[in-house]
C-alpha cells in the first residue's frame, strides 16, 4: 500500500520551473610570463570545486514560499524512504532528481505528459495522472519495488549504492540529460538541512524490492560522497603557465615500456613524477590509431592510472586529484600544455579547469573516454 500523503495545504495552482543557465567566463590569452612553479608547495590538495564545473552549480535561491513548498516535499519524500527503511543516499539521489525534473515542485505539466515531482509520465507506466500528482505515490513509484507502477525504480537498480548520485538517478529517469542531476547535491543537502533530514543515516538500499537483493546490500552511516567535491579531496587551479618550450623530436625510449619513443622533455617529466607520486602505473607512447592527432604517437603524452573509476572510488578519485595537482604545481618547470582528468580538461595557457566534452572522439561519461580512471598529461 502507498503512504497516505496529506498534502492538500502543499498542493495548489501550477508553479514555475526556474532555469539556471550557467554562463561560462571567456579567458583571454595572455602574455608570455616567467616559467615558475605556481600554487602551495608539496602535494597539496585544495578544498574546492574546480570553476566552470557545470556537474556542481548552484540553483538559484528559491523565494519563502517556493523554499516552503521544497522542504514539505522534500519531508515527504523523506518519510517514504524512512518508511521503507533506505539509507539517507536514497533521500538524497531522489532530491536531486526532484530538483532537476521540477524544481521540487508538485507541478501539472512538462515535456509531453509529464507532470509531477519527478515529471513521471503516464504513458511510459508511471501511473494515471492523479496518481503522479500525489507526492507519496510519485515518490514511492521513483524508490520502485514490489508494488505498482511498472517502471524500475531505484530499489530495483543492481548495485546502485555504488554509482555516483546522478548515474543513479539516471538509471531511473532514463534522461536524455543523463549528467544534469549532479549540478543539484549541494541545493538537495541545503533543503534536507533545513527539513530535519538525516542523508547520511544507514539502511538497506534494496528495501521493498521484489526478489532476491544484490550482495551490496549494505550502506554505512558515512555514504561515499561521490559527487561532492569538497570531501577532503579537490582540484587547484592557478594562473597561466606561458613560455618557450622549443619543439622536440620523439628521440627517447619510451621509459615506461611500451617500445615506441617520447621527447626528452616526456622522459624526463615521468622520471619526476614516478620519484614524487611513488611510482604510480603509467603508459606514454602509443600509436592511437583511432586519433591520429593524439600527443601519444608523438612521445609528448602520457596516461598515469588511478587504479579504478574515480567516480566509484573514493581513493582512486583522491590519487587522482593528487596527480593533477602535482602536474599543475610543476607545470612551469616541466613543460605541460594540459591534462585531462574527471572529466575535466586544464590548460596552461588559461591556468583553468572546464568541462572536457570528449573532443568528439571520446564518450566523456565512460569510465576511460571522461578520464575517470586515469589522468592524462600532454607536454609541449
Amino acid at each position: 500500500m502507498f503512504m497516505a500523503g496529506a498534502t492538500d495545504a502543499i498542493q495548489g495552482g501550477s508553479t514555475l520551473i526556474y532555469k539556471f543557465i550557467g554562463v561560462a567566463a571567456l579567458v583571454g590569452l595572455l602574455g608570455f610570463v616567467m616559467i615558475v612553479p605556481f600554487g602551495a608547495g608539496g602535494n597539496h590538495v585544495a578544498a574546492a570545486c574546480p570553476s566552470g564545473d557545470s556537474g556542481r552549480g548552484v540553483d538559484p535561491p528559491a523565494n519563502a514560499s517556493v523554499l516552503a513548498r521544497q522542504i514539505a516535499f522534500a519531508k515527504i519524500i523523506d518519510d517514504v524512504a524512512v518508511a521503507r527503511g533506505l539509507p539517507g543516499r536514497a533521500t538524497l539521489v531522489a532530491l536531486m532528481t526532484a530538483l532537476q525534473e521540477s524544481q521540487l515542485e508538485n507541478i501539472d505539466y512538462g515535456d509531453r505528459d509529464s507532470v509531477g515531482l519527478f515529471q513521471q509520465r503516464p504513458s511510459a507506466g508511471w501511473g494515471t495522472v492523479d496518481d503522479i500528482l500525489d507526492p507519496t505515490y510519485a515518490s514511492e513509484a521513483f524508490f520502485g519495488g514490489v508494488n505498482p507502477p511498472s517502471p524500475p525504480g531505484l530499489v530495483d537498480i543492481d548495485g546502485w549504492p555504488a554509482m555516483s548520485f546522478t548515474e543513479a538517478a539516471q538509471a531511473v529517469q532514463v534522461s536524455a540529460f543523463p549528467n544534469a542531476y549532479a549540478r543539484h547535491e549541494r541545493r538537495a543537502r541545503q533543503i534536507a538541512a533545513q527539513a530535519g533530514i538525516d542523508l547520511d543515516r544507514s539502511g538497506d538500499p534494496y528495501a521493498g524490492r521484489a526478489g532476491p537483493k544484490p550482495a551490496d546490500s549494505a550502506v554505512s552511516a558515512d555514504p561515499q560522497q561521490i559527487d561532492e567535491c569538497a570531501v577532503g579531496q579537490g582540484l587547484i587551479s592557478g594562473r597561466p603557465v606561458n613560455g618557450v618550450w622549443p619543439p622536440e623530436d620523439a628521440s627517447v625510449t619510451d621509459p615506461t615500456g611500451t617500445g615506441g619513443m617520447v621527447t626528452p622533455r616526456t622522459a624526463q617529466w615521468v622520471a619526476q613524477a614516478r620519484s614524487t607520486l611513488s611510482n604510480p602505473p603509467m603508459s606514454c607512447w602509443d600509436a592511437h590509431v583511432w586519433n591520429p592527432t593524439s600527443d601519444h604517437p608523438k612521445g609528448k603524452a602520457c596516461d598515469v592510472f588511478v587504479g579504478g573509476d574515480g567516480r566509484r572510488s573514493v581513493a582512486a578519485r583522491a590519487k587522482g586529484d593528487a596527480i593533477a595537482n602535482w602536474t599543475i604545481q610543476t607545470a612551469g618547470t616541466t613543460g605541460i600544455r594540459y591534462l585531462i582528468w574527471y572529466g575535466k580538461i586544464w590548460s596552461a595557457r588559461t591556468g583553468q579547469w572546464k568541462t572536457y566534452n570528449g573532443g568528439g572522439i571520446y564518450d566523456p561519461n565512460n569510465a576511460t573516454g571522461g578520464h575517470f580512471d586515469h589522468v592524462h598529461v600532454s607536454l609541449y
